[in-house]
């Protein structure tokens, strides 16, 4: 989530669009200024310009997938993903259990692995529509993480990544189940996000199951997490899709604190 500066435009779905970092409001006009996917996304703007130009030579694998396509998985073959855009479910083994995690613009789907060869494969797969990925081979994300310490420290930042929102967005149990959904529906706010319905921002994707195997709560804990969300008016539910008339009572619910200059952090100054 810090990836985004207030003086940025910000991507929802394929466009992009100007936030009023005073107000947090989005301006529902298209930003002008020449900026792609490619150039925004959280992970290639951490490399320097050759290494991206190295991994852009791998445009021929960039391409996007449908719901419920296995980007990764037993048959599937060795890919590390960079997600461009869209909302991947990853689910990891660990012995006769596995963690599901639900991941957005900018995670790398392998980056474990490229350290471990010992690490579980997870499975992921596409949940939604339009789903945008740059694929590499893993042994050849391995070949160019050792001649390349910018690229090895962002892998290393991608696995931190993962340990903070496992704390920050996953383990906090003791919290009740609405605030628990909360958070990570903001999470997935900040990386899955497409166009609204009704309101600037939602999320699609995910269904009510994921987000309990997420959270490792009940189908009846979620079910009554999301009555209580729409009766004070804090998410509008559809079929897979999540709406948000107040992005701040969004972010308060969850008690997360944002850092400030974060996107997270301006949007909760909206109404």
């Amino acid at each position: 989530m810090g990836f985004w500066k207030p003086d940025e435009p910000i991507q929802i779905g394929s466009s992009f669009y100007t936030v009023d970092a005073v107000t947090g409001r989005l301006d529902r006009e298209t930003y002008g200024r020449p900026v792609t996917v490619l150039d925004r996304n959280p992970f290639l703007r951490k490399l320097p310009k050759d290494i991206q130009a190295v991994l852009r030579e791998s445009m021929a694998s960039s391409r996007t997938y449908s719901r419920k396509h296995v980007l990764r998985g037993v048959g599937v073959g060795s890919m590390v993903h960079i997600v461009l855009r869209g909302c991947v479910a990853e689910r990891t083994p660990f012995g006769n259990s596995a963690t599901l995690r639900l991941m957005g613009a900018g995670a790398v789907l392998g980056d474990a692995e490229i350290f471990d060869e010992r690490a579980p494969a997870p499975t992921a797969t596409c949940l939604n529509n339009n789903t945008w990925t740059l694929a590499v081979p893993l042994d050849r994300m391995r070949l160019l993480a050792d001649a390349s310490t910018p690229l090895l420290k962002a892998l290393g930042s991608s696995v931190t990544n993962r340990m903070e929102a496992a704390e920050r967005i996953y383990n906090r149990h003791a919290l009740r189940p609405e605030q628990r959904l909360c958070g990570l529906l903001a999470h997935l706010l900040m990386h899955c996000a497409v166009p609204g319905k009704k309101y600037d921002f939602m999320v699609e994707g995910p269904s009510q199951a994921d987000l309990a195997d997420a959270l490792s709560l009940s189908i009846g804990s979620v079910e009554a997490g999301l009555a209580s969300l729409r009766q004070n008016n804090t998410v509008v539910t559809g079929y897979r899709t999540y709406e948000f008339p107040s992005v701040r009572r969004l972010l308060e619910t969850s008690e997360i604190n944002f850092p400030p200059g974060t996107l997270a952090n301006s949007l909760s100054s909206s109404d």
